[in-house]
């Protein structure tokens, strides 16, 4: 056999043929670098370089830590304009899910602690609609509590 025979050809729209480079810029915001992004099998590089892999890593750490910080102080203002009595609604804010699962929390304690103390000259129908009415957003404050 000669040395033609033995050769194989790659034909058009082999997988061969569908391996190139095409220029993307890297996803880090502060670099924004041109690089070649190779179109073939296997994960897309989205940084320039494993430099900017981590520093990306890391400034998205940052962001995140610096949001947790500013909700974690926000949480601690509400609270504080609550110790002075007035409801975030009175300030035009909308409250937080953890106040409003907090008032649902001390709505049932306070409704728990009404029906310990009845007394036996008490309406019997109000006490059964306040019994209902405990049994039924009881397990919604549970879901939200786990969630």
């Amino acid at each position: 056999m000669t040395e033609s025979t033995n050769r194989v050809r790659a034909l058009p729209g082999d997988a061969a043929d569908d391996d190139f480079d095409l220029p993307d810029l890297c996803a880090r915001p502060q670099c924004r670098k041109e690089f070649r992004q190779s179109v073939g099998r296997g994960r897309k590089a989205n940084y320039c370089s494993e430099t900017c892999r981590r520093l990306a890593d890391r400034d998205y750490k940052r962001a995140k830590a610096t949001v947790e910080h500013f909700e974690k102080l926000a949480r601690r203002s509400r609270y504080d304009v609550l110790a002075f009595g007035r409801s975030a609604d009175e300030l035009g804010e909308p409250e937080s899910p953890e106040l409003v699962l907090r008032a649902a929390q001390d709505a049932l304690s306070r409704a728990g602690a009404v029906l310990r103390f009845v007394g036996g000259d008490a309406d019997e129908r109000l006490v059964d609609e306040l019994v209902a009415l405990r049994d039924g957003v009881t397990p919604l404050v549970r879901q939200a509590q786990a969630g």
